[in-house]
């Protein structure tokens, strides 16, 4: 009896023992707000490397238990909160530590280191970071429409430096038109900006180089096309009605290009494009009807644009230090039946061409491997004619319509210029010396007829109605229905001038 009296009191006195020799801790996880903070975790490290990690419920609580007493370490972490730690946190024997636990919201941080050295200024060309070369794979990018592919250059070269715009060089000659695509064999923008080679600050500047023929018959053809199908109505004809036939708008464009050898010391290289351009010119005027009624007027008419380019070159090497090239350039652009639209009426029209020739010779000799010259000679002759529909006098009718001839009369403007160019540069050691002249003469010659016809400005369409219904009846026009301005130009419609530089570098 006496030893089960023993055993019995052996087995109450050791579960309470346990339970005293143990601790925990609890406590609340929140926000700066106040507010709980759930799913967070809270990691506790104690003595020998153990730990326990738990999560919060619902109500931001957490409780880590059973703990013996000692001293712990405790961690809490919340997405979008900056980490909770502490290393003293005590545990007793039979008592529950608690501990509530602040987050703070989590502060990004970012690192910015600022050099005190800036970099200085160099004019260095290879320090230019606007500079560009396009070549080979590289022009593939590029527009085959010639519009689009000025403008493509023309936004890669950026602004230019003072107020005239950018420079265009053909073959290192300046003026010219843009050769087709399949034409050009590199494409330089914004090179040496600072040199003494150019009249201008080289910003905006945009360099082409034609492709020369090759040893091996190439060549490559291309059509591109739009029709009047893939394009909407215009919404100023359909606003006249259903049955207004709109003029069909449609483009087409041809080129090609083909090269090779001319026996063992020459090669040809030619390319050709044509762009056919129909669009339609869209009349949305007020006129007056029989009875002297204003009536809305919508009409649309076909105005078409025709551009041709064409464009051989032929390079002989006279020597194997000595090559000779020749080029021409045909460009020619035909504008028909413009000045049409919104209130200028058809009798306004007119049709506008414009034709260049281009002759270019080069010959590039060069002396040993240190040095070469190049003497350029470059010839245009620009023609542009301008044709109104009438030479009637223009009648302008403020926010109604104009009718009559048109006022820019007929126009015919010629151009010539000549360019010559001889440039030496010499390698000698480490140095590269470039040295040069340049000679350009112009002429232009402009006969323009503008204004010779008269025009009368009415500031309404009530003026100009009362003005129409007074010589109908044919009565005096009253002095408020009269034109509130009348403009002639008269005299002799010539003019001409002269241009002539020069210049040396070094």
């Amino acid at each position: 009896m006496a030893i089960a009296l023993v055993l019995l009191t052996g087995a109450l006195v050791s579960p309470v023992m346990g339970q005293k020799s143990s601790g925990a801790i609890r406590g609340q996880v929140t926000d700066p707000s106040g507010a709980a903070v759930t799913n967070a975790t809270v990691v506790v490290q104690g003595p020998g490397g153990s730990s326990r990690t738990v999560r919060t419920d619902r109500a931001g609580q957490y409780e880590v238990a059973p703990l013996a007493a000692g001293q712990y370490s405790l961690k809490a972490t919340a997405k979008g909160f900056a980490d909770f730690e502490t290393d003293f946190v005590s545990v007793l024997a039979g008592q529950v530590q608690r501990l509530d636990i602040p987050l703070s919201i989590k502060v990004e941080k970012e690192k910015v280191t600022v050099e005190t050295e800036s970099n200085s200024l160099d004019v260095n060309p290879s320090e230019n970071a606007s500079s560009i070369v396009l070549k080979g794979s590289d022009l593939d990018a590029l527009s085959d429409d010639p519009d689009e592919l000025e403008s493509d250059l023309q936004a890669l070269a950026g602004p230019s430096a003072g107020p005239d715009g950018g420079q265009l060089y053909i073959d290192g000659f300046t003026a010219g038109q843009l050769p087709p695509k399949s034409a050009i064999r590199e494409i330089r923008i914004n090179q040496n900006p600072f040199s003494a080679e150019y009249d201008k600050l080289g910003y905006g500047r945009i360099e082409i180089f034609t492709k020369p023929g090759s040893d091996q018959f190439h060549g490559q053809f291309l059509v591109d096309g739009n029709t009047a199908g893939f394009n909407s109505l215009n919404p100023f004809l359909r606003r006249a009605g259903p049955t207004l036939e709109s003029p069909s708008y449609h483009s087409l464009m041809y080129n090609g290009s083909f090269g090779g050898p001319l026996g063992k010391k020459a090669s040809f290289f030619i390319d050709a494009q044509r762009r056919n351009i129909n669009d339609e010119a869209v009349v949305s005027a007020i006129v007056l009807d029989p009875s002297f009624s204003p009536t809305p007027f919508n009409a649309g008419y076909p105005s078409s644009r025709i551009r041709t380019n064409l464009g051989p070159r032929v390079d002989f090497q006279v020597s194997p230090s000595n090559t000779l090239t020749a080029r021409y350039q045909f460009w020619q652009d035909i504008d028909r039946s413009q000045g049409i639209g919104q209130f200028d009426l058809a009798s306004a029209a007119y049709n506008q061409g414009e034709t260049e020739h281009t002759v270019q010779l080069s010959d590039t000799q060069t002396f040993g491997a240190k040095a070469i010259n190049e003497l350029r000679f470059q010839y245009i002759r620009d023609i542009t004619r301008q044709t109104p529909f009438s030479l009637l006098p223009t009648i302008d009718v403020l926010g109604a319509f104009v009718n009559g001839g048109n006022n820019q009369g007929q126009i015919n403007d010629r151009v010539s210029k000549y360019e010559l160019q001889n440039y030496t540069s010499i390698a000698k050691g480490k140095h590269f010396l470039k040295f040069g002249a340049r000679l350009r003469y112009s002429r232009d010659i402009n006969d323009a007829s503008t204004g010779f016809n008269g025009q009368f400005t009415f500031s309404s369409l009530a003026a100009y109605r009362g003005a129409q219904q007074a010589l109908a009846a044919h009565q005096a026009v009253p002095v408020a229905f009269l034109p509130s301005q009348f403009s002639l130009t008269a005299g002799f419609p010539r003019a001409s001038a002269s241009v002539f530089d020069s210049g040396l570098y070094t």
